[in-house]
Formats: C-alpha cells, sequence, structure tokens
C-alpha cells in the first residue's frame, strides 16, 4: 500500500504485497497434478461453450470483467498508447458489441476500479483522467453507468493533484454510489462522496499516519486500511476524530493487491516464493479480513510449477474469485465472504496457447467467467460457467 513517506507516496497502492511468516497449504490443493490436464470437471462448475471477441491488440494495464444481470460478460481495458480512452466490449445474443464509456472526454483515461452491478442491472464504472497540460487538477475521477445498451454522459466526480491519489467505490443497500478517496502527497486527506442528483461530499477528514484506503462503508462511514511495512493496521471512521486503531497481522511487506467485497471482506492476494518437497516454487498467497476485521490464515495455491499470471475479481456481493496460471493449465477458486471454495481447472482447447488476462465473478446470476488472450494477438477466448 502506499505508505506516507516521501519514497512511496508516489507508488501505487496495488503494488504491494502483504506476507505471513506461516502459510497454510489449502486443502484443495493438496492432491496429484498431472503435466497437462485439459478438461477437469468439478461439482458445482458447469462450464459453457467458449466464445472468442477480438480487442485491442494492447493494453497499458490488465483489463478488467463484469457479468451483468442476464449473465453476459463484459471487458473493459485502456490503451494510452493508441488513443486514451476506455474500451468496452460487451456479449449478446447476436454477438459482442464494441463502445467507449469515455467518449468526448480529451485526454488519458485509465480504469483500474472494478466495476460493479447494482440491483437494477446497471453497470457503474469509476476511472482516472489525466487532462491535458495547463491544468492545476490534472487528474480526475469519472463515473458513468451502462443500461444494457449505452452509457451515460460521464460524470466527474473529483479533482486532484497528485497521481498517488486513489479512489475506491461501493454501492449501499439502496444502489447508491459511494465513493472514498486518498487525496494528497504529504499531508493525506480521507474523502467520503456520494452521488445523488450531484455528487456531494460527505466527510473530509485527515488521515492517520500508514493509512492508505478508504473503503465506504455501506451506511455513512468508512473503514480505513494500512501497514507500517510490519503491521496490517485498521480503523473505523465514523466522524471526526478517527477511532482507535485495530492490528490485524505482523508480517513483511513484499507487494500486494487488495480487493474488497460488498460486506466488507478485504482480501489480500501475492505470489511469492514457497519451498516444498525440497524444491521451490512461485505459488499464489490468499489472506482475507472478515467483517469482524479478524485476520485469517494466510493459504497457498499452485502444484508443483510456479504460478504465473494472477487476476481478481470482486462484485456487489459476498463472491470473490482468484484465477491464476501455471505453466500447464489455468485455475479458479471463489470465496463467499472468507470462506473459500472448491478450485477449478479452466478448460482449454489443447494445442491452444493462451494468456490469462481477466476474471468476472455474479451472484445473481451465480456465474464465473475468465478471458485468455491468444498468443500475442488481439483475439480473447471467454469461458463462463454456471454455478450451483
Amino acid at each position: 500500500m502506499v505508505l506516507r513517506t516521501l519514497s512511496a507516496a508516489i507508488a501505487a497502492v496495488c503494488c504491494l504485497l502483504w506476507g505471513a511468516s506461516s502459510p497454510v497449504l489449502a486443502q484443495a490443493d493438496e492432491q496429484l497434478f498431472l503435466p497437462l490436464i485439459t478438461h477437469d470437471h468439478t461439482p458445482g462448475w458447469n462450464w459453457g461453450d467458449a466464445y472468442t471477441v477480438t480487442v485491442s491488440a494492447q493494453t497499458t494495464e490488465a483489463p478488467l470483467a463484469v457479468i451483468d444481470r442476464a449473465g453476459w460478460p463484459h471487458l473493459f481495458w485502456h490503451d494510452r498508447t493508441r488513443d486514451g480512452d476506455l474500451h468496452h466490449v460487451y456479449l449478446r445474443a447476436d454477438g459482442w458489441h464494441e463502445l467507449l464509456p469515455s467518449q468526448g472526454l480529451a485526454g488519458d483515461s485509465m480504469v483500474s476500479n472494478q466495476p460493479l452491478v447494482d440491483q437494477s442491472g446497471l453497470v457503474h464504472l469509476l476511472w482516472v483522467r489525466q487532462v491535458e497540460e495547463p491544468s492545476d487538477m490534472p487528474f480526475r475521477f469519472q463515473h458513468a453507468t451502462f443500461n444494457g445498451a449505452q452509457w451515460t454522459e460521464p460524470g466527474e466526480v473529483f479533482q486532484y493533484v497528485y497521481p498517488t491519489s486513489r479512489a475506491w467505490m461501493r454501492l449501499d443497500q439502496s444502489d447508491r454510489v459511494r465513493v472514498g478517496v486518498t487525496a494528497g502527497y504529504l499531508n493525506w486527506r480521507g474523502l467520503l462522496l456520494m452521488l445523488q442528483e450531484s455528487w456531494q461530499t460527505l466527510a473530509d477528514f485527515r488521515l492517520p499516519t500508514n493509512a492508505s484506503i478508504v473503503w465506504p462503508d455501506a451506511v455513512t462511514g468508512a473503514h480505513l486500511f494500512g501497514s507500517d511495512a510490519t503491521t496490517l493496521k485498521y480503523w473505523r471512521w465514523l466522524s471526526d476524530p478517527v477511532g482507535v486503531v485495530q492490528t490485524l497481522g505482523t508480517g513483511r511487506l513484499l507487494a500486494r493487491s487488495v480487493a474488497f467485497d460488498s460486506a466488507d471482506n478485504m482480501h489480500i492476494y501475492w505470489k511469492a516464493f514457497v519451498t516444498v518437497g525440497g524444491s521451490s516454487a512461485t505459488l499464489l498467497h490468499h489472506q482475507c479480513v472478515n467483517e469482524q476485521r479478524s485476520l485469517s490464515a494466510v493459504s497457498y495455491y499452485g502444484g508443483p510449477s510456479s504460478v504465473r499470471e494472477v487476476v481478481s475479481a470482486a462484485e456487489q456481493g459476498r463472491l470473490f474469485a482468484l484465477a491464476w496460471q501455471e505453466n500447464a493449465r489455468k485455475r479458479i477458486m471463489l470465496w463467499d465472504g472468507c470462506t473459500p471454495g472448491a478450485i477449478a481447472t479452466i478448460p482449454e482447447t489443447p494445442q491452444q496457447t493462451t494468456t490469462l488476462r481477466a476474471v468476472a465473478v455474479s451472484s445473481n446470476p451465480r456465474k464465473a467467467c475468465v478471458f485468455l488472450q491468444q498468443g500475442a494477438t488481439a483475439v480473447y477466448t471467454v469461458r463462463c460457467a454456471d454455478l450451483d
């Protein structure tokens, strides 16, 4: 996470990893790994036919995906080297369609927040736009919704000076959009904003030392997370002053990715070396902070070969998905809150070389989708599974 020091203030929040001293091997992975698995049936995972879609051959960052209330997959990405726009492709019965959520906005648009689908079926997207100079506020958070056929005109949520600022979006039980923001460079602030007829600032407060995530709760407050380089910490914010800090766990920071579900469970995942049976492999590690702010044990996943690409997805529900790529197969696993489920192997056509690029999960309908790039081409294979 972004630590409030001069050297770390310019680092991205998602570039930290959380390490623990005693990882626990997940029971679901204690099995015989074959050299190549192209078909693998896991109870509860009902894989459908593969789709293909052609997208931009280049993406500045890994794409993000979501599943709408009708069960159709969507993919979002940006490519600042090509046009500075956000791109969105989605599947319907008559095939794939493409739109630009950022159409008409000058500057470079960059998506890093997971899209969310509300109860009515609207897809909510939050992204960052860097406007052309000269400007004293070059960075803007933008928000728009997709109704299944078209995007609304983007609305500006917040302007800021420094690229170190970050935002996290959630929907409350009434589908109102709430955004938490860390803003600043040395004098860090936390902001809470809500979309009513226009964007309203609910709170503007000084962040405690080492806090770097402002995750809105479902009512009027926020959950704050951070680290002092050895300890993961949590604060509950309801009003000034910020509540007493709670220590969640100790370890050493390597690199970390963070995601939240709608019930305020925080999922932390990273890759690290583990020695098993006298040999070392880079395995996927996972840890969860539950609704009561208790830290789970660290579990790690992978076969005898090292884990390569890792992608994740949260939703406007309790499900969280992690998918990862090993040398000879690709795997996916779901959590319901902090409770892990079964691990499934993603089916693939033999002899096809693909790279895992994105995953999406939905509890309504219960479904998961993965997006696999075919070689270095602009063609993606899309596989979806209905979940029992």
